[in-house]
């Protein structure tokens, strides 16, 4: 009898060993699951705490540490504008470079310009109004990562903004569909939404804004919104690229409250770079506009296009 025992005593144990050892597989098992960060369908990045994934990132092409560097600092997803207190200075002049071999340019929507940057009835119309029919596509304008994307409550509707590589941010309003996320990474062309008139908008159309350091700018400054392209690929700020035209400048120059129109006419001693600094805008913008070049013969009485 004894003799049958053991081997039963034995399989016991055997057995009790093998369950130990099997149950304690799972549990580390369980201990190193590690969630996916990004969603493949939407090319959405998550950030922990106040970093990105580096393997993500890199999938992504992005430079893993420009995208930490612009998420480190001021990148509040709640806030429309992220630079309440303490706000950078661009003191006398600064040099912002808009594209580069890394990172490109789209335009945000195929439309016209219905309305311009300026003074628009009884204030400052901070950015450009673009012809679109609801559900149109509109687009990043550069690289960068979202963010802000969300419903506003102030006007805009349905709202991105994108934060890119140099700083600069721009404002997608009045959106009928919001296709992205904070934090999540984006290339210039891609689709963040579909246009429409959310918010208080009187008809379909996008707001489009460029503004630094919350600060905006007018982006026909930089855009040729005409030939959909770029006018420059590196521009100067300083304060008075800011300054928005007064009603008093837009008359004078022949433009309305909503600056549809903007001419200068040419005199005896006006150059292209007098011309330029007088209206707060480049040699290269008035030759984009007016199919010039810059080494172009100015004819007296001549009228040149402004915007």
């Amino acid at each position: 009898m004894n003799s049958l025992r053991i081997p039963v005593f034995i399989s016991h144990v055997l057995c009790g060993g093998l369950l130990f050892f099997f149950t304690s597989q799972v549990e580390a098992q369980k201990t190193n699951i590690v969630l996916p960060v990004q969603n493949k369908t939407t090319s959405c990045l998550t950030a922990s705490s106040d970093t990105l994934d580096k393997d993500l990132a890199d999938e992504e092409d992005f430079d893993s540490e420009g995208i930490d560097s612009l998420v480190s600092s001021f990148f509040d997803v709640e806030q429309v504008f992220a630079y309440r207190i303490n706000t950078p200075s661009i003191g006398d002049s600064m040099l912002l470079t808009l594209v580069d071999s890394s990172h490109s340019f789209s335009m945000p929507s195929n439309g016209k310009i219905i309305s311009k940057f300026g003074p628009r009835r009884r204030r400052q119309h901070k950015g450009v109004d673009i012809k679109l029919n609801t559900g149109d596509p509109v687009k990043s304008v550069f690289d960068g990562v979202v963010r802000y994307a969300k419903r506003n409550r102030h006007g805009f509707g349905n709202l991105v903004v994108i934060r890119h590589f140099n700083g600069l941010e721009t404002y997608y309003a009045h959106l009928n569909k919001i296709d992205v996320k904070p934090y999540q990474a984006i290339k210039a062309g891609e689709l963040i939404g579909t246009g429409g008139r959310t918010g208080r908008a009187r008809g379909s159309h996008l707001h489009f804004e460029m503004r630094l350091f919350d600060k905006p700018f007018d982006p026909a400054k930089v855009i040729n919104f005409d030939s959909a392209q770029l006018i420059t690929e590196k521009v100067w700020l300083d304060r008075n690229f800011f300054t928005p035209p007064s009603r008093k400048m837009l008359a004078k120059n022949g433009k309305n409250a909503t600056g549809s129109e903007g001419y200068h006419v040419i005199k005896k001693g006006d150059t292209l770079g007098s011309i330029a600094r007088q209206y707060r805008t480049s040699v290269k913008q008035l030759c984009a506009l007016n199919g010039l070049k810059k080494t172009s013969i100015l004819k007296v009485g001549r009228r040149l296009k402004l915007g």
